[in-house]
């Protein structure tokens, strides 16, 4: 058991690297995830410091094998801010299996260079393969799924000396052997959380930058914000059910407000990204929140770049979302083929339906994307070609193509490991949704690279051909605040068109 010479009285958390191949889309926001911890452990009076790696060192580019780039701070800078604080614990979290590395350096750097006396890992990846991450001598905790109580108990445990066999969603080390206690249970009233510790954040950092998750803003400045947690969904690529929940829990929605208007009046926000799972999932709410937003004059931009449910779309829904600020949703749309989506994906909406909402939204005057995956095990070759088809069909401002990716702990992950089906070499920490990692009867993972990229690139200059007046207005903004992203992503959009073309 890890034990102290002292309580717990320091704790630094850390948002590690950004890491992607060369050239592809990096977006910096704040780790909210991180914030709402933070927030929980400074309430029970610990002196909490937020470490943003990878936005702290923005404009630093590191490459690495395989023509990767890793962006962020140096492990010497890492170090510095390590123990100049001289922390009792360093949380690390690590969303994206390619950060699994990063997260793996800086606890060593934390446990081996700077002495730090505990290590605790948390989000998706290690949530996911808790074993994997403790079998790392210099990770001591790891927090699985939704971490704050588990956090703050923990902390609690270790300054007591207790044991932590009672902690829920906690994996630990205990004579010689790795204990991963279940996840049972979430945390009910989201409203007992207090409002994320953006005072920790370099929030002038994401400002300036400007590269929100969506790639583009209306407005700035602009930030994230989260009013539910949980999906009752069961699509099969998806992860965010294991690790918050396979049904929603929800913020009030005067509790909501209230953090608008605070973003508001303390960082002059005036346009939010909501990255819910599920929006619109209660309808009522939904439309009370709009209407809330309303009321209370709240003036702004919003968008949904996490993707939002059809299901819980309607045109009467859609004129309140206009009329609170809404100008862009991003629908999880998935597939064109009505038997991918039913019997694949697991997510039965019909086609007819979809359009309908499509095109509800544009004549509301909203921009409309939308995200679709192909290369799942079980689908043809031509059912692919269906989605990108129906894509076009659609009309979409902008579509989002994803190559289906086994991520961890999903049911893709199973079935293409039981069938087999994952491509030689695979690797989680090198998985990207711009690149094939599953080979079926039905297809391999250049194939499915190729129909991507014959695609993706006339998909998303649709809108240019169709409308070059909307299509400037759409990307004006990004191409003055930050043109490298943009210019970058398109330059990476058409190597890897040529790079498949070669490999044909």
């Amino acid at each position: 058991m890890v034990r102290l010479q002292k309580s717990v009285e320091r704790i630094l958390l850390v948002s590690p690297h950004y890491t992607a191949p060369r050239g592809y889309k990096i977006d910096l926001t704040p780790p909210l995830g991180i914030a709402y911890v933070a927030a929980v452990l400074e309430e029970k009076g610990y002196d909490v410091r937020v470490l943003d790696v990878a936005a702290e060192g923005f404009r630093n580019r590191h490459p690495i094998d395989g023509g990767y780039v890793r962006v962020g701070l140096s492990y010497e800078e890492i170090e510095k801010k390590i123990s100049e604080f001289s922390p009792d614990v360093v949380g690390v979290s690590c969303l994206l299996s390619s950060q699994f590395p990063d997260m793996c350096g800086i606890c060593r750097l934390a446990k081996e260079r700077c002495k730090v006396p505990i290590t605790v890992v948390g989000g998706e990846h290690p949530s996911a393969l808790p074993e994997e991450s403790l079998s790392r001598d210099y990770i001591d905790f790891v927090v699985i799924g939704e971490g704050e109580y588990t956090m703050r108990d923990l902390m609690q445990r270790v300054s007591d000396g207790d044991g932590f066999s009672q902690i829920g969603g906690l994996g630990y080390k205990t004579e010689g052997r790795i204990v991963v206690n279940e996840k049972s249970s979430f945390i009910e009233d989201l409203d007992e959380l207090p409002l994320p510790a953006r005072h920790l954040l370099p929030m002038q950092t994401y400002f300036d930058t400007n590269i929100p998750q969506s790639g583009t803003s209306l407005r700035s400045p602009n930030t994230p914000m989260m009013t539910s947690r949980g999906c009752p969904g069961r699509c099969v690529f998806c992860a965010t059910a294991r690790f918050w929940g396979n049904r929603q829990r929800t913020r009030s929605v005067q509790k909501v407000l209230d953090e608008m208007e605070h973003l508001i009046e303390r960082y002059g926000v005036r346009e939010v990204q909501f990255i819910d799972d599920n929006l619109t999932l209660e309808r009522g709410r939904a439309i009370e929140l709009f209407d809330g937003m309303v009321d209370r004059r709240l003036d702004l931009a919003w968008n949904t770049p996490q993707g939002i449910a059809i299901w819980g779309l309607d045109e009467e829904v859609l004129e309140k979302m206009k009329r609170s600020g809404c100008y862009e949703i991003t629908l999880g749309i998935e597939s064109g083929d009505p038997d991918v989506l039913k019997n694949i994906i697991k997510k039965p909406i019909s086609m007819d339906r979809i359009e309908q909402i499509v095109k509800a939204a544009r004549k509301l005057g909203l921009i409309t994307k939308g995200y679709f995956v192909v290369g799942l095990p079980g689908e043809t070759k031509e059912q692919m070609q269906k989605t990108f088809d129906f894509a076009k069909r659609l009309r979409l401002d902008a579509a989002g193509i994803f190559i289906a990716t086994p991520l961890p702990g999903t049911e893709l992950y199973r079935i293409c490991k039981e069938k087999g089906y994952l491509k030689e070499g695979f690797s989680f920490e090198k998985i990207i949704y711009a690149r094939g990692n599953i080979e079926t009867p039905d297809f391999t993972s250049r194939e499915v690279e190729r129909l991507v990229s014959r695609n993706i690139l006339t998909l998303n200059l649709g809108l240019l051909l169709r409308n070059p007046f909307r299509f400037f207005k759409k990307y004006s903004r990004i191409l003055r605040t930050n043109p490298r992203s943009l210019i970058g992503y398109v330059i990476f959009l058409l190597a890897e068109c040529l790079r498949r073309r070669d490999r044909a």
